[in-house]
This record gives structure tokens, C-alpha cells and sequence, in this order.
């Protein structure tokens, strides 16, 4: 085991403090399947319609292929910035630079997106008025800082048990649903491209963006490699684990909903899916008081999805700032539980400044008014920026495999990330063109400008601080030895 002392005095991480267990439970907590199946996919359906399923398994295909990217990273470092240190190792310490800039800005950006969904929903079950749900947003952010801070590994046990709950409700209506056949019965209609609500491939591509979105986050354990004990172990297993997962889960679940909608229906006017989602399958299907288990599931998911996504941003600030290339202050970590505390409370204020600006000065009824409105643009910022991060990992991994392989294998290697970069730049063409409505059209060009921030910030860097640049990615937690050599021979 290796490591490198920061700069500035700083603290380490708690190292082996998670095991297996709260590897997987950090990775499919962000994953959080109750509120992706409930506020994600109404998005997908509203151009793919019937097709949904289509687009939510060809989003899942792309995650495979990088899963399997991030996996030979893994079984050979162990770092808390996972995507920042990936890329500086296979493409080069400036473009690791910028994946990390963009990584921990996507991952930022789900904080206030979820903690809004969670705000509607709380306010929607309690029968309230919407404008509530800033003050359900500022006790969550509280709440969340609480458990951020603590012990990591009590809040992955609190992320597991909420997120297998919200599973297993989900689970109830999905074969009850199933069992009846829908609608009309069973079909393999959804899966092709003539169920589209808005123009065949393009409508699929199109819905592929929400559709990957609910996908993002499989591969968090990464971020949590130092402190994950044997993690060239623990972490590939948890990875493999949560996409296979959300997957098969994801797939059943969308395919159920259509069914139960009608494909036909949804083809020629998604609306009901876009706004009841899966809770209004489940009332008509299961009844009311299934419908209303659905919705609080789907809020306690989005809750610990946002506890996950700020962990795992406030890691990748606490990676930059140990090594120099963003403000020293940023990795010092707690005293007693040895968190990231100071970039934990940097996300926090971030996201719940960003939650007011938008909900308050960009509210669109159109897309359910100041929560949702806060929701939808922030859900595709964020998965903009983390695509592109996701591009370049794919990228960086067939240099990285060729560097470090014994066996490279053309198909394997080269052919798989290569298919998942495509799969990942459809996600964003699709998400450019059609244009969409106000204030969604305006996340591309907010991500254009912060990637153009991040090169503007490295370049400056490497004049007036090289020494910086060269410590960029160089702080593992732990590095491969035999157990790669032993792999590399199968």
C-alpha cells in the first residue's frame, strides 16, 4: 500500500472503514431506484413513448460497456477522486484535470436535483401547496450535511436499508403487473423503435439522455476506493454488481409501466406516464395505498441518492484540493470521523443556492412548476458534464489497457469502450437536437462554458503552477501488484 502525503497538512480518509456490502450500498444508492423508475423516466417516455424500455436497456449497455472500463481500473488503483485519477492516468494529467472539474460539477448538480424531487414529493404526500418545498429542501440539506460528516460507513448501512425498501415495493407492483399482462397483454413491442412518440431512432436517442441519467452513479464506489478495505476487490465486485442490477431492474420495471399504460397508448400520447409515473400504474393495478407506498419510496430514494451524490462530489473535491490543483482547503478532513468536511459544506451551500436561483428565477410550468423545473434542468446539467466524463473514460481506458494489459485484446479492450463512447455521444447529441423547451435548452451550453472554464483553469495552472499539474492523479490509496499480474494471465 501506498500513499502520498498532501499538501497543507491534511488529514487522511478513514481507510478501511467499508466493506463489500457498503460498496454495493453506496453505488446503487445513487442509483436510487424508486426515484429514478418515478421522476426519470416520465422524461424518457415523453419522446420515446412506447419505446422507453428500448432506450432506458440501450442506456444500460453503454454503462455496461464502462463499467467494464472502470473495473480494469480499479483492480489496479485505489483513489477517492476515482474519474479524476482514471483519466490522468491513461489520457494525461490536463484531461484528468478537466474530468474531474466536470465529474465533481455533474455530481454537484444532482445534489440540488434530487433534494428538489424529495421537496415535491414530501409537500405532494402531505397535501400541501408546492411552495413548500424550499422549506422541506433546506431540512433535507441539513439533514444530509449531518450524515455526510458522520462515520461513512452508518450512512451506507442507512443508504442500503432505504434502498432495498423502496426495491422491494417497486418489486410488488412490477409483477403484479406483469402477471396480468398490462393493458393487453405481453408484447416485445417496447422494444423496438416504431413506439416512439416523437420520430423512430431519433425519439429513442432522444429520450436516451433521462434515460442514462438514471444509470449515473453505478460506479461510485470508486470514489470510495481508500476507504474501502480490499478494494481492488470490493470495489469491482459493487460496480458489477449495481449495473447488472439497475439493468434488469430498470428494463422490467419500464416494461411493466408501458404495459400496464398500454404501448400503443403511450405511443400516441405519453402524458399519463410522464405524469403519474409508476405510482399510477401501481394505483390502478395494486391500488391506492400501493400508489402512495410508490411515492414515499420514491422520496426516501431520492433522499439518500442526494446523500451519495454529495459524498461522492465532496471526494473528488477532497482529491483536487490534496493534491494542489483547486484550494488546499477543500481536503481537510473531519478530526473524529476523518470525512471530507469542508468540501462536503462547500456542495451543500452550492446546491442550495443554486435550488433558490433556479426555482425562483426559472420556473416553468411546463415542467411542473419551481421543484420540478429545479429537478429537470439540474438532472441534465449534471448528466452532460458526467457523460462527457464517462466519454473520455472510455477513451482513456483502451490507452490505459494497452499500457498495462499482457494480453490486449482487440475486441475486449478496444471494440467495448469504444461502444460505450458512442452509446454515451448519442446521449448528448440526442439531448441537443431536437431543441428542447425553456430552461432544458440552455444545460448545454452551461456545461460548454464550465468545460471551457476547466480547460481555461488548467491551462493557467500549467504556466503559473506546473508543480501542481505534475502531482495531478499521483495519490492512491492503494496500487496494483500481484493480484493485476494474476489476472492479466486469465
Amino acid at each position: 500500500m501506498s500513499q502520498t502525503a498532501a499538501p497543507g497538512g491534511t488529514q487522511g480518509l478513514a481507510k478501511g472503514s467499508l466493506r463489500t456490502w457498503d460498496a454495493i450500498a453506496i453505488s446503487i444508492s445513487v442509483l436510487s431506484p424508486g426515484m429514478a423508475m418515478q421522476l426519470n423516466t416520465g422524461g424518457v417516455a415523453a419522446v420515446a413513448g412506447g419505446s422507453t424500455p428500448l432506450a432506458v436497456l440501450i442506456g444500460g449497455i453503454g454503462c455496461l460497456t464502462l463499467a467494464f472500463v472502470v473495473i480494469g481500473f480499479t483492480r489496479r488503483m485505489a483513489a477517492a477522486g476515482y474519474a479524476y485519477t482514471y483519466v490522468s492516468r491513461s489520457l494525461g494529467k490536463r484531461p484528468g484535470f478537466v474530468a474531474g472539474w466536470l465529474y465533481a460539477f455533474g455530481m454537484a448538480c444532482f445534489v440540488p436535483m434530487t433534494m428538489a424531487g424529495v421537496g415535491f414529493l414530501l409537500s405532494d404526500l402531505l397535501g400541501l401547496s408546492g411552495s413548500w418545498w424550499l422549506a422541506f429542501f433546506v431540512l433535507g440539506m441539513a439533514l444530509l450535511l449531518v450524515l455526510s460528516v458522520i462515520k461513512v460507513h452508518t450512512t451506507t448501512r442507512v443508504q442500503l436499508a432505504v434502498g432495498a425498501l423502496t426495491v422491494l415495493i417497486l418489486l410488488i407492483v412490477v409483477v403484479v403487473v406483469t402477471a396480468k399482462g398490462g393493458a393487453h397483454g405481453q408484447s416485445a413491442q417496447p422494444f423496438t423503435f416504431g413506439k416512439t412518440a416523437s420520430g423512430g431512432f431519433n425519439g429513442v436517442f432522444y429520450g436516451l439522455i433521462l434515460g442514462i441519467t438514471s444509470y449515473i452513479g453505478f460506479e461510485t464506489a470508486a470514489d470510495f476506493g481508500e476507504e474501502t478495505a480490499n478494494p481492488r476487490r470490493a470495489v469491482p465486485i459493487a460496480i458489477l454488481a449495481a449495473v447488472t442490477f439497475a439493468i434488469i431492474f430498470y428494463v422490467w420495471t419500464t416494461y411493466a409501466t408501458t404495459i400496464g399504460y398500454g404501448v400503443d397508448e403511450l405511443a400516441n400520447d405519453p402524458s399519463p406516464w410522464v405524469s403519474n409515473g409508476v405510482a399510477g400504474v401501481a394505483q390502478q393495478y395494486v391500488g391506492t395505498f400501493m400508489a402512495k407506498l410508490v411515492e414515499i419510496g420514491a422520496m426516501f430514494s431520492a433522499f439518500i441518492v442526494c446523500v451519495a451524490c454529495a459524498t461522492a462530489s465532496a471526494r473528488t473535491l477532497f482529491a483536487m484540493g490534496r493534491e494542489g490543483v483547486l484550494p488546499v482547503w477543500l481536503s481537510q478532513t473531519h478530526p473524529k470521523y476523518k470525512t471530507p468536511v469542508n468540501a462536503t459544506v462547500c456542495v451543500v451551500l452550492a446546491a442550495t443556492v443554486v435550488a433558490v436561483l433556479v426555482g425562483y428565477g426559472f420556473p416553468s410550468d411546463d415542467l411542473g412548476g419551481a421543484p420540478l423545473t429545479v429537478y429537470a434542468l439540474m438532472a441534465t446539467i449534471g448528466s452532460l458534464a458526467v457523460i462527457l466524463v464517462y466519454i473520455g473514460l472510455c477513451i482513456g481506458g483502451v490507452a490505459f489497457f494497452r499500457q498495462t494489459s499482457r494480453r490486449f485484446n482487440p475486441l475486449l479492450h478496444g471494440v467495448v469502450p469504444l461502444l460505450g463512447a458512442i452509446i454515451f455521444a448519442a446521449a448528448w447529441y440526442g439531448s441537443v437536437y431536437p431543441v428542447p423547451i425553456a430552461p432544458i435548452k440552455a444545460a448545454p451550453y452551461i456545461v460548454v462554458l464550465w468545460l471551457v472554464l476547466g480547460i481555461g483553469t488548467v491551462t493557467w495552472l500549467s504556466k503559473r503552477r506546473p508543480d501542481a499539474i505534475e502531482r495531478v492523479g499521483s495519490i492512491l490509496g492503494e496500487e496494483g501488484g500481484t493480484l493485476v499480474e494474476a489476472l492479466d494471465e486469465k
